[in-house]
């Protein structure tokens, strides 16, 4: 039977040609658009996989390069029990390297607390050096830079080089590699230098990064926020990049990311009456009241109580899973639209192809051929047509992935792994059978002297 199927699509090599080709495009769309969801939540499993411990963040801030928090609070969370080492941390995002716009992708300035950050047990940056050398205390008050493998190959640089970030000169001493592009966009400096070329308030701090003494980072994040809970400070929100959000399409992203973060909070079932901590330091992002409920977007549902956001690198992991299942949706839709037009190319095909033997499937039925049979017959066709477009699209699909991360390996992370690979075969095939269902149950009613009359 599989052979004299295989017969038929040969024997009309044109039309059996189209509706490979097309159900094989809609399985490499399929297959792209997938390995977007697949590479980013890889991409983010391996990058937050390196960070064990622990970040505070000023409550809201859907990242530490919007966040605000005092510096004085340092020695607050040092005191928390549990708290093995805090390292305070200044983000500042790099507009300009070597007199070069930086714009896709985004590069960074890290400010450092060098002491801290190389007393941690484990340290990005640190402990991904591949040439040269990590900021040392020597490196206190100096220029000097560590830089990923993407930024020294984007601009040629060299260990020794002085080079240009946002004006100023920094001279490099190290390279660095994690291979994650969620984490090699980072130029790393000492703090104090970062705060001075930036003009960053010197009583504030981006976010802190904690280790913990043994290990157990939930019990650690409740008591940091026992302790903070009832502090004066005011919740991130878009508006406080002073930007109006009609005409800026940056906050109208920000916004929507800002909101998918915020619906993972859960409010706290009692709200303490707030207490006033006198070591706050006078910063805009602060206020000297705690803000109402309608002071707040409605939809953020921040806790009012606490003025901080202390979170574990996994349940930052979690809520970047929520951004990647939101394009999960836009992703089948598109997907589906291919595979539609696909389905309906192979059931043409099929059907125009029983149109054509209507008088061989009268002679065979006429010759003793079940029903059974002439359903097999076409379903076979239509099978192998699912399964050759399945294995073509497949193919070509992880073909083209891996040359769009070697092209773009600084923009794109895409990943056909195994598990896509083999349910597009199985969801091409299927969708081959299902398309020669009407085809094959028509034929297979049609009588023998009805069948050879119509033809």
């Amino acid at each position: 039977m599989f052979r004299f199927a295989l017969f038929n699509l040969l024997s009309r090599k044109a039309r059996s040609a189209l509706a490979l080709l097309g159900l094989t495009v809609a399985i490499v769309g399929m297959v792209g658009l997938f390995s977007v969801i697949e590479g980013l939540e890889r991409i983010s499993k391996e990058s937050f996989d390196r960070i064990p411990g622990i970040i505070v963040l000023q409550s809201g801030a859907p990242v530490p390069l919007f966040s605000r928090l005092p510096a004085e609070w340092e020695a607050d969370i040092k005191s928390v029990e549990g708290v093995k080492i805090v390292s305070p941390e200044i983000w500042f995002r790099v507009n300009v390297i070597e007199g070069k716009m930086t714009i896709s992708p985004p590069r960074f300035l890290f400010g450092v607390d060098i002491p801290t950050w190389n007393a941690l047990e484990s340290a990005l940056y640190r402990d991904d050096i591949i040439e040269g050398r990590f900021l040392s205390e020597q490196d206190r008050g100096t220029n000097h830079a560590v830089v990923s493998r993407s930024i020294q190959e984007e601009f040629e640089l060299e260990l020794g080089d002085v080079f240009t970030v946002n004006g100023d000169d920094a001279t490099l001493i190290g390279i660095y590699e994690t291979g994650s592009i969620l984490i090699d966009i980072t130029i790393a400096m000492d703090r104090e230098v970062i705060q001075q070329r930036t003009r960053f308030d010197e009583n504030s701090v981006s976010a802190y990064y904690l280790e913990t003494t043994d290990g157990d980072n939930q019990t650690v994040i409740k008591r940091i926020q026992d302790k903070f809970r009832g502090r004066t400070g005011e919740p991130w929100k878009p508006t406080s990049l002073s930007l109006p959000s009609d005409e800026n399409p940056v906050q109208t992203i920000l916004n929507g990311v800002d909101r998918i973060l915020q619906s993972q909070r859960k409010p706290e079932s009692t709200t303490p009456e707030p207490q006033q901590h006198e070591s706050l330091p006078k910063s805009k992002p602060l206020s000297s009241k705690v803000p109402r409920k309608r002071d707040v977007d409605q939809r953020l549902q921040v806790d009012e109580t606490l003025p901080i956001d202390v979170q574990s690198a996994e349940q930052w992991s979690e809520r970047f899973d929520q951004i990647t299942k939101s394009l999960d949706y836009i992703m089948l839709i598109l997907a589906s639209i291919g595979v539609t037009i696909a389905v309906l190319g192979i059931a043409n095909t099929m059907l125009m192809s029983v149109s054509e033997r209507i008088i061989e499937i009268g002679i065979l039925k006429a010759n003793g051929w079940s029903r059974k049979h002439v359903l097999s017959l076409i379903a076979y066709e239509s099978g192998i047509l699912g399964f050759l477009g399945g294995c073509l699209g497949s193919l070509i699909g992880w073909a083209g992935t891996l040359i769009v991360n070697a092209k773009f390996s600084d923009h794109v992370s895409l990943y056909a792994g195994p598990g896509l690979i083999a349910f597009s075969i199985l969801f091409a095939t299927v969708l081959g059978l299902l398309a020669g269902l009407y085809p094959a149950v028509w034929a297979m009613r049609l009588m023998p002297m009805d069948a050879i009359r119509r033809g």
